[in-house]
């Protein structure tokens, strides 16, 4: 007998814990959402069949406010995870493989007055960060294909130098908590004539998991070290243009494109971090 299941529907963006409640879920590295559901007791035939009916029932609601979650992730300032899907049948397959193996966070049955309640957790991996996502697969991932790679002829190059003392540099720490920028998929560093110095042309994403990275501070993007290494470069945002281009002082820019050359292509890698408040 099939038991008519009642939803109620809940959207989550808070974090877990009360230390992750300044996170959003791109410099977490996890999205979640949260399901409830419930089950017509004079439909079921013992309190397992309602135990399991209900969960059923907030799994599905949970996978509903997750994709309307994933969905609304900004790639650009104009652009979300949602039109990416509309534009591309490779990515909306791809967001629905990966909705379809989120996992499950925390769950949990409660019985009160005979009726069983269920809540379920799902969550899916925005990036690699979280020790959860090591081995799953991203959203960045999936996006990072569409995104548009800028030709050679404006990359930036920095002048030849006589300075035959190589930096050591594990990686790039970007500290914007100086300008007022919040995180996206397709975020650019140039110079102030508009030199891209680090993008998705400079990630191959068969040497790394993915080309951004988030933090709320530099101490604590230092300790990423899994990430950007022990040596990281750290370097100060300018401004933002557009948005999503991170401008840096020219100085810094041709830092960081020597640092690159003298240690082993670390952006190649997307050893990045940004530091956003």
């Amino acid at each position: 007998m099939k038991a008519s299941l009642a939803l109620v529907a809940t959207l989550l963006l808070a974090t877990v814990s009360p230390a992750q409640a300044d996170d959003s879920p791109m410099t977490r590295g996890v999205i979640e959402a949260t399901g409830l559901g419930t089950v017509d007791m004079s439909r079921v035939k013992n309190r397992i069949q309602a135990k399991l009916l209900a969960k059923r029932a907030a799994t599905v609601d949970a996978q509903r406010n997750l994709l309307e979650m994933i969905e609304g992730v900004r790639v650009t300032s104009g652009t979300t995870v949602k039109d990416a899907q509309l534009e591309s049948d490779l990515v909306a397959n791809r967001v629905k493989g990966l909705l379809q193996g989120a996992f499950i966070v925390k769950e949990d049955v409660s019985e009160d007055g005979g009726d069983f309640l269920a809540e379920v957790t799902l969550g899916v991996c925005l990036n690699a960060d979280d020790p959860a996502c090591q081995a799953k697969p991203t959203l960045a991932q999936i996006v990072y294909p569409t995104l548009k790679k800028t030709g050679a002829e404006d990359r930036f190059e920095a002048p030849a130098t006589t300075d035959t003392m190589p930096s050591k540099a594990t990686g790039l720490i970007v500290d914007a908590t100086g300008i007022d920028f919040e995180p996206f998929f397709d975020v650019r560093l140039v110079t102030s004539q508009g030199k891209e110095v680090y993008g998705p042309g400079n990630f191959d994403i068969n040497a790394g998991d993915d080309w951004l990275h988030w933090s709320r501070s530099v101490d604590a993007a230092r300790d990423k070290s899994s990430v950007v290494g022990d040596s990281p470069l750290v370097v100060t945002a300018q401004s933002l243009k557009d948005d999503t281009r991170v401008v840096l002082a020219n100085d810094d820019a041709a830092t960081i494109f020597r640092a690159n050359l003298e240690n082993d292509d670390f952006l190649r890698k997307g050893k990045v971090i940004f530091v956003v408040k």
